[in-house]
C-alpha cells in the first residue's frame, strides 16, 4: 500500500517537474524570442510532445501529468501571450480527440457494459445533481456572477477529453496490477462521457433561454450594392 502511494506521488512529482521544464522552455520561446502565429503554435506542440515523451520514457504515465501542468501554468502565466489564431493546433487537437474517442469506443463491447450501466447512471446523476452544483457554489461564492449565471454554470460540465485520456492512460497499468474493477474503468468512463455530453448538449440552449442568458443572434452584415456609374 505504502509503496503504491509513494510510486504514485513519484509519478506526479516527475510529471510536475517535466511540466515546469516545458513551461520554462515555452516562456523563453514566447516571451524572450517573441514567437507569434504559426511558429508559436508549432513551438507549443513540439515542446509538449517532447516533454511528455521524455517523461514517459523515464516513467510510465508521467507524460500526461507534464502536459496538464504545462497547460494549466501557461494559461495563467503573466507576460506570456498565447497565439489567438491557432488553426494548426486546433486541427491537431480535433484529430487527437477523434482518434482517442474512436479508440475508447472500439474497446467498449456489449460484454464490458454488463454490470456497469446502473452504477454509471448513478454516478452520472450524482455528478450532475450534487458534485457539479456544489463545486460551482464554492468556486463562485464571492464572484460578480449573477444567480442565473451561476445556475447555468452549475448545470454545464460535460465530461470529455480529460476523463477519456485519464481512463485510457491508467486502465492498462491498473489491470496489470490486478486492481479490482480496473477492467471496467473505460466502460464506465465511456458511459459517463456519453451521458453528460448528451444531457448538457440537449439542455444548454433551452436552459440559457429560460434563464435569460441567451444572446440574440447577430444580424448578417449587408454589403451595399455598387451604384452604376
Amino acid at each position: 500500500m505504502l509503496s503504491g502511494i509513494l510510486g504514485f506521488a513519484g509519478r506526479i512529482g516527475l510529471g510536475g517537474a517535466g511540466g515546469a521544464v516545458g513551461v520554462a522552455v515555452l516562456w523563453l520561446l514566447l516571451k524572450k524570442l517573441k514567437l507569434t502565429g504559426i511558429p508559436a503554435t508549432e513551438a507549443i506542440i513540439a515542446t509538449v510532445i517532447t516533454i511528455a515523451g521524455l517523461c514517459d520514457a523515464v516513467q510510465d504515465d508521467t507524460g500526461l501529468v507534464a502536459a496538464i501542468t504545462m497547460g494549466m501554468v501557461l494559461a495563467n502565466l503573466r507576460g506570456v501571450d498565447l497565439p489567438e489564431d491557432r488553426p494548426f493546433i486546433k486541427t491537431v487537437v480535433q484529430l487527437a480527440i477523434g482518434v482517442l474517442f474512436i479508440s475508447i469506443s472500439a474497446t467498449v463491447t456489449p460484454a464490458s457494459l454488463r454490470g456497469v450501466i446502473w452504477p454509471a447512471l448513478a454516478w452520472w446523476r450524482c455528478w450532475c445533481l450534487v458534485v457539479r452544483p456544489a463545486v460551482v457554489v464554492v468556486a463562485t461564492a464571492r464572484s460578480s456572477l449573477t444567480r442565473n449565471e451561476r445556475i447555468f454554470i452549475g448545470c454545464m460540465d460535460p465530461r470529455r477529453i480529460v476523463a477519456a485520456s485519464t481512463a485510457a492512460s491508467f486502465t492498462a497499468p491498473l489491470v496489470a496490477l490486478h486492481i479490482g474493477g480496473a477492467n471496467k474503468l473505460l466502460a464506465v468512463t465511456f458511459l459517463v462521457i456519453v451521458g453528460t455530453v448528451a444531457i448538457y448538449g440537449l439542455t444548454a440552449a433551452p436552459l440559457a433561454r429560460a434563464l435569460g442568458l441567451r444572446q440574440p443572434e447577430p444580424e448578417p452584415e449587408h454589403i451595399p450594392a455598387e451604384q452604376p456609374t
